[in-house]
Protein backbone atom coordinates (compact mmCIF):
# COMPACT_ATOMS: atom_id res chain seq x y z
CA UNK A 1 0.00 0.00 0.00
CA UNK A 2 1.77 3.10 -0.75
CA UNK A 3 1.01 6.88 -2.15
CA UNK A 4 2.73 7.74 -5.23
CA UNK A 5 5.42 10.32 -4.71
CA UNK A 6 6.36 11.48 -8.10
CA UNK A 7 9.56 13.48 -8.73
CA UNK A 8 9.21 17.20 -10.16
CA UNK A 9 9.19 17.92 -13.83
CA UNK A 10 9.07 21.62 -15.49
CA UNK A 11 5.74 19.83 -17.56
CA UNK A 12 3.71 17.90 -15.63
CA UNK A 13 5.18 14.56 -14.11
CA UNK A 14 4.78 11.43 -15.69
CA UNK A 15 3.53 9.20 -12.51
CA UNK A 16 5.68 6.86 -11.40
CA UNK A 17 4.96 4.13 -8.64
CA UNK A 18 6.55 2.67 -5.72
CA UNK A 19 9.19 0.48 -6.35
CA UNK A 20 7.82 -3.20 -6.57
CA UNK A 21 9.91 -3.36 -2.38
CA UNK A 22 7.89 -0.46 -1.26
CA UNK A 23 4.26 -1.58 -2.71
CA UNK A 24 4.98 -5.07 -0.86
CA UNK A 25 6.25 -3.40 2.23
CA UNK A 26 3.67 -1.15 2.72
CA UNK A 27 1.16 -3.58 1.78
CA UNK A 28 2.03 -5.07 5.54
CA UNK A 29 -1.07 -2.80 6.38
CA UNK A 30 -3.16 -5.39 4.48
CA UNK A 31 -2.11 -8.03 7.09
CA UNK A 32 -4.16 -5.80 9.76
CA UNK A 33 -7.03 -6.51 7.89
CA UNK A 34 -6.46 -10.52 6.87
CA UNK A 35 -5.95 -10.64 11.22
CA UNK A 36 -8.83 -8.56 11.92
CA UNK A 37 -11.11 -10.84 9.63
CA UNK A 38 -9.93 -14.46 10.57
CA UNK A 39 -9.15 -13.90 14.05
CA UNK A 40 -10.48 -10.73 15.72
CA UNK A 41 -14.35 -10.97 14.21
CA UNK A 42 -14.99 -7.52 15.96
CA UNK A 43 -18.20 -6.03 14.76
CA UNK A 44 -19.72 -3.58 16.98
CA UNK A 45 -23.57 -2.11 15.97
CA UNK A 46 -26.85 -1.27 16.87
CA UNK A 47 -29.45 -0.21 14.08
CA UNK A 48 -31.86 -2.00 13.94
CA UNK A 49 -30.65 -4.14 16.64
CA UNK A 50 -31.28 -2.00 19.43
CA UNK A 51 -34.08 -3.47 21.19
CA UNK A 52 -32.82 -7.01 20.88
CA UNK A 53 -30.05 -5.80 23.16
CA UNK A 54 -32.51 -4.59 25.76
CA UNK A 55 -34.22 -7.87 25.90
CA UNK A 56 -30.88 -9.68 26.08
CA UNK A 57 -29.82 -7.88 29.16
CA UNK A 58 -32.73 -6.76 30.11
CA UNK A 59 -32.84 -3.22 29.53
CA UNK A 60 -36.18 -1.98 29.50
CA UNK A 61 -35.78 1.49 27.97
CA UNK A 62 -33.08 3.26 25.66
CA UNK A 63 -35.08 7.16 26.78
CA UNK A 64 -31.80 7.80 27.95
CA UNK A 65 -30.34 7.83 24.52
CA UNK A 66 -31.72 11.27 23.49
CA UNK A 67 -30.30 14.41 24.12
CA UNK A 68 -32.87 17.44 23.86
CA UNK A 69 -34.17 17.89 20.77
CA UNK A 70 -31.54 14.52 19.20
CA UNK A 71 -33.34 11.53 19.25
CA UNK A 72 -29.97 8.76 19.05
CA UNK A 73 -31.69 5.85 18.13
CA UNK A 74 -33.76 7.39 15.21
CA UNK A 75 -30.01 9.22 14.09
CA UNK A 76 -28.49 5.75 15.08
CA UNK A 77 -30.72 4.42 11.73
CA UNK A 78 -27.96 5.70 9.12
CA UNK A 79 -24.95 6.14 11.27
CA UNK A 80 -24.59 3.26 13.89
CA UNK A 81 -23.49 -0.19 12.12
CA UNK A 82 -25.68 -3.20 11.49
CA UNK A 83 -24.26 -6.03 13.05
CA UNK A 84 -22.86 -6.70 16.45
CA UNK A 85 -20.97 -9.34 18.10
CA UNK A 86 -18.43 -8.00 20.95
CA UNK A 87 -18.04 -8.75 24.31
CA UNK A 88 -19.98 -6.35 26.78
CA UNK A 89 -19.36 -5.13 30.50
CA UNK A 90 -22.23 -5.58 32.23
CA UNK A 91 -23.18 -3.10 35.41
CA UNK A 92 -23.98 -4.38 38.95
CA UNK A 93 -26.13 -2.62 41.13
CA UNK A 94 -23.70 -0.13 42.19
CA UNK A 95 -23.73 0.97 39.18
CA UNK A 96 -19.89 -0.42 38.46
CA UNK A 97 -18.83 -2.61 35.34
CA UNK A 98 -18.73 -6.08 35.91
CA UNK A 99 -16.97 -8.26 33.56
CA UNK A 100 -19.49 -10.72 31.08
CA UNK A 101 -18.66 -13.94 29.40
CA UNK A 102 -21.56 -13.67 27.27
CA UNK A 103 -21.19 -12.78 23.54
CA UNK A 104 -23.83 -11.26 21.84
CA UNK A 105 -24.63 -11.54 18.47
CA UNK A 106 -27.55 -9.26 16.86
CA UNK A 107 -26.86 -9.62 13.18
CA UNK A 108 -29.73 -8.97 10.69
CA UNK A 109 -27.93 -8.57 7.65
CA UNK A 110 -25.53 -10.79 5.24
CA UNK A 111 -21.74 -9.84 5.65
CA UNK A 112 -22.07 -8.48 2.14
CA UNK A 113 -24.66 -5.81 3.21
CA UNK A 114 -22.02 -4.54 5.95
CA UNK A 115 -19.72 -3.81 2.90
CA UNK A 116 -21.60 -1.58 0.70
CA UNK A 117 -19.79 1.20 0.87
CA UNK A 118 -15.94 -0.64 0.50
CA UNK A 119 -16.89 -2.37 -2.46
CA UNK A 120 -18.33 1.26 -3.65
CA UNK A 121 -14.79 2.83 -2.76
CA UNK A 122 -13.43 0.21 -4.73
CA UNK A 123 -15.02 0.19 -7.34
CA UNK A 124 -14.53 3.81 -7.77
CA UNK A 125 -10.51 3.65 -7.88
CA UNK A 126 -10.66 0.84 -10.23
CA UNK A 127 -13.31 3.30 -12.74
CA UNK A 128 -11.02 6.38 -12.30
CA UNK A 129 -7.92 4.21 -13.04
CA UNK A 130 -9.42 3.56 -16.45
CA UNK A 131 -10.80 6.65 -16.87
CA UNK A 132 -6.96 7.50 -16.39
CA UNK A 133 -5.96 5.37 -19.17
CA UNK A 134 -8.91 6.49 -21.13
CA UNK A 135 -8.28 9.82 -21.66
CA UNK A 136 -4.35 8.95 -21.76
CA UNK A 137 -3.50 10.61 -18.93
CA UNK A 138 -5.44 13.49 -18.95
CA UNK A 139 -7.48 12.72 -15.86
CA UNK A 140 -4.24 12.47 -13.87
CA UNK A 141 -3.17 15.38 -15.33
CA UNK A 142 -6.05 17.14 -13.65
CA UNK A 143 -6.54 15.13 -10.49
CA UNK A 144 -2.96 14.93 -8.87
CA UNK A 145 -1.69 16.39 -6.21
CA UNK A 146 0.91 19.01 -7.68
CA UNK A 147 1.32 21.88 -5.30
CA UNK A 148 1.82 24.26 -7.71
CA UNK A 149 -1.64 23.91 -9.08
CA UNK A 150 -2.98 23.92 -5.68
CA UNK A 151 -1.55 27.29 -5.06
CA UNK A 152 -3.33 28.75 -8.39
CA UNK A 153 -6.30 27.48 -6.86
CA UNK A 154 -7.09 23.89 -8.33
CA UNK A 155 -7.49 22.84 -4.72
CA UNK A 156 -9.74 19.50 -5.96
CA UNK A 157 -6.70 18.48 -6.06
CA UNK A 158 -6.70 17.45 -2.24
CA UNK A 159 -9.44 15.42 -2.81
CA UNK A 160 -8.71 13.96 -6.19
CA UNK A 161 -5.74 12.59 -5.99
CA UNK A 162 -6.95 9.81 -3.67
CA UNK A 163 -8.90 8.72 -6.31
CA UNK A 164 -5.89 8.26 -8.76
CA UNK A 165 -2.66 5.63 -9.30
CA UNK A 166 0.59 5.06 -10.95
CA UNK A 167 0.22 1.76 -12.36
CA UNK A 168 -1.74 -1.38 -11.97
CA UNK A 169 0.18 -2.46 -9.19
CA UNK A 170 -0.65 0.88 -7.13
CA UNK A 171 -3.88 0.13 -7.67
CA UNK A 172 -4.07 -3.59 -6.54
CA UNK A 173 -2.46 -2.99 -3.90
CA UNK A 174 -4.09 0.05 -2.48
CA UNK A 175 -7.97 -1.80 -3.43
CA UNK A 176 -6.49 -4.96 -1.53
CA UNK A 177 -5.76 -3.05 1.54
CA UNK A 178 -9.03 -1.17 1.30
CA UNK A 179 -10.56 -4.86 0.74
CA UNK A 180 -8.98 -5.92 3.78
CA UNK A 181 -9.67 -3.18 6.66
CA UNK A 182 -12.56 -1.45 5.11
CA UNK A 183 -15.34 -3.95 5.85
CA UNK A 184 -14.02 -4.39 9.45
CA UNK A 185 -14.17 -0.15 9.93
CA UNK A 186 -17.46 -0.20 8.07
CA UNK A 187 -19.14 -2.62 10.46
CA UNK A 188 -17.79 -1.31 13.51
CA UNK A 189 -18.50 2.84 12.53
CA UNK A 190 -21.54 2.17 10.03
CA UNK A 191 -22.06 4.45 6.99
CA UNK A 192 -21.68 7.76 7.41
CA UNK A 193 -19.00 7.60 9.94
CA UNK A 194 -17.05 5.22 7.81
CA UNK A 195 -17.37 7.58 4.36
CA UNK A 196 -16.64 10.69 6.99
CA UNK A 197 -13.60 8.68 8.45
CA UNK A 198 -12.53 7.85 4.56
CA UNK A 199 -12.82 11.25 3.23
CA UNK A 200 -11.64 13.52 5.93
CA UNK A 201 -8.04 11.13 5.88
CA UNK A 202 -8.15 11.34 2.61
CA UNK A 203 -7.95 15.33 3.06
CA UNK A 204 -5.11 15.19 5.59
CA UNK A 205 -2.92 12.89 3.65
CA UNK A 206 -3.39 15.11 0.82
CA UNK A 207 -2.76 18.68 3.23
CA UNK A 208 -0.11 17.17 5.31
CA UNK A 209 1.33 16.07 1.87
CA UNK A 210 1.14 19.33 0.40
CA UNK A 211 2.51 21.02 3.83
CA UNK A 212 5.17 18.78 3.82
CA UNK A 213 5.91 17.28 0.24
CA UNK A 214 7.07 18.70 -2.80
CA UNK A 215 6.41 15.95 -4.89
CA UNK A 216 3.37 15.55 -6.46
CA UNK A 217 1.47 12.71 -5.49
CA UNK A 218 -1.53 10.02 -5.93
CA UNK A 219 -3.27 7.20 -4.32
CA UNK A 220 -5.54 6.40 -1.76
CA UNK A 221 -3.45 4.84 0.82
CA UNK A 222 -3.77 7.77 2.81
CA UNK A 223 -7.33 7.30 3.56
CA UNK A 224 -6.33 3.56 4.22
CA UNK A 225 -4.06 4.82 6.46
CA UNK A 226 -6.72 6.63 8.03
CA UNK A 227 -9.02 3.71 8.45
CA UNK A 228 -6.71 1.55 10.24
CA UNK A 229 -5.94 4.34 12.90
CA UNK A 230 -9.76 4.40 13.00
CA UNK A 231 -9.60 1.14 13.97
CA UNK A 232 -7.13 1.57 16.61
CA UNK A 233 -9.49 4.17 18.29
CA UNK A 234 -12.44 2.03 18.54
CA UNK A 235 -10.32 -0.78 19.68
CA UNK A 236 -8.70 1.54 22.38
CA UNK A 237 -11.62 3.43 23.30
CA UNK A 238 -13.59 0.01 23.89
CA UNK A 239 -10.74 -1.67 25.89
CA UNK A 240 -13.31 -2.07 28.70
CA UNK A 241 -15.53 -3.99 27.06
CA UNK A 242 -13.94 -5.72 24.08
CA UNK A 243 -11.47 -8.79 25.47
CA UNK A 244 -7.91 -9.16 24.36
CA UNK A 245 -7.40 -5.30 23.97
CA UNK A 246 -3.83 -5.09 24.87
CA UNK A 247 -2.78 -7.60 22.28
CA UNK A 248 -4.80 -5.77 19.33
CA UNK A 249 -3.45 -2.35 19.69
CA UNK A 250 0.18 -4.19 19.94
CA UNK A 251 0.05 -5.37 16.58
CA UNK A 252 -1.83 -2.37 15.21
CA UNK A 253 0.80 -0.22 16.29
CA UNK A 254 3.17 -3.08 15.12
CA UNK A 255 2.05 -2.78 11.60
CA UNK A 256 2.34 0.70 11.54
CA UNK A 257 5.34 1.29 12.58
CA UNK A 258 6.29 -1.29 10.45
CA UNK A 259 4.90 0.28 7.12
CA UNK A 260 5.91 3.74 7.92
CA UNK A 261 9.48 2.35 8.85
CA UNK A 262 9.51 0.45 5.26
CA UNK A 263 8.24 3.23 3.35
CA UNK A 264 11.06 5.71 4.69
CA UNK A 265 13.73 3.10 3.21
CA UNK A 266 11.90 3.41 -0.17
CA UNK A 267 11.34 5.34 -3.22
CA UNK A 268 8.16 7.01 -4.44
CA UNK A 269 6.69 6.56 -1.05
CA UNK A 270 4.55 9.94 0.18
CA UNK A 271 5.11 9.20 4.17
CA UNK A 272 3.62 12.56 4.76
CA UNK A 273 0.50 11.14 3.33
CA UNK A 274 0.21 8.35 4.67
CA UNK A 275 0.94 9.82 8.63
CA UNK A 276 -1.55 12.67 7.50
CA UNK A 277 -4.46 10.31 6.80
CA UNK A 278 -3.75 7.88 9.88
CA UNK A 279 -3.70 11.14 12.00
CA UNK A 280 -6.60 12.95 10.21
CA UNK A 281 -8.46 8.71 10.61
CA UNK A 282 -7.87 8.57 14.46
CA UNK A 283 -8.94 12.32 14.62
CA UNK A 284 -11.99 11.92 12.98
CA UNK A 285 -13.01 8.49 14.81
CA UNK A 286 -12.23 10.03 17.95
CA UNK A 287 -14.49 13.06 17.45
CA UNK A 288 -17.59 10.97 15.83
CA UNK A 289 -17.66 7.83 17.43
CA UNK A 290 -18.79 5.37 18.24
CA UNK A 291 -18.34 5.37 21.77
CA UNK A 292 -20.48 2.92 23.56
CA UNK A 293 -20.83 2.48 27.12
CA UNK A 294 -23.28 0.96 29.34
CA UNK A 295 -24.40 3.13 31.92
CA UNK A 296 -26.80 2.89 34.93
CA UNK A 297 -28.88 5.54 36.68
CA UNK A 298 -30.18 4.19 39.50
CA UNK A 299 -33.27 2.59 37.92
CA UNK A 300 -32.50 0.90 34.38
CA UNK A 301 -29.37 0.18 32.60
CA UNK A 302 -28.74 1.60 29.15
CA UNK A 303 -26.59 1.53 26.06
CA UNK A 304 -25.20 4.75 25.35
CA UNK A 305 -23.30 6.48 22.15
CA UNK A 306 -20.65 8.66 23.95
CA UNK A 307 -18.62 10.26 21.02
CA UNK A 308 -17.74 13.46 21.77
CA UNK A 309 -20.35 14.84 18.81
CA UNK A 310 -22.67 14.88 20.77
CA UNK A 311 -21.84 16.33 23.86
CA UNK A 312 -20.93 19.35 21.61
CA UNK A 313 -24.32 19.15 19.83
CA UNK A 314 -25.73 19.17 23.34
CA UNK A 315 -23.39 22.21 24.80
CA UNK A 316 -24.46 24.26 21.71
CA UNK A 317 -27.92 23.19 21.73
CA UNK A 318 -27.86 24.35 25.84
CA UNK A 319 -26.05 27.54 25.12
CA UNK A 320 -28.26 30.69 25.43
Amino acid sequence: MGSAAVPSNPTFPRPQGPTPTGLIANAAVLRLGIHLHRRLRLSCALRSSIKSIGDRFGIPAFKALQFDGLDLLDWSQNVLPTTCCMRFSLLDGDGNLKPSNESVNLSRSSVSNDRKLTNLLIGINILAYIAQIGTKGQLLTWGAKVNRLIDKGEIWRLLTCSFMHANVGHLLVNCYSLNSIGPEVEKNSGPIRYIAVYMISALASSTCSYWFSKAPAIGASGAIYGLVGSFAVFVLRHRGVLKGTEGRLKYIAQTIALSMCIGLLSKGIDNWGHLGGLVGGAATAWLLGPALKLEYNGKQRFLADKAPIFSLIKGRKNTP
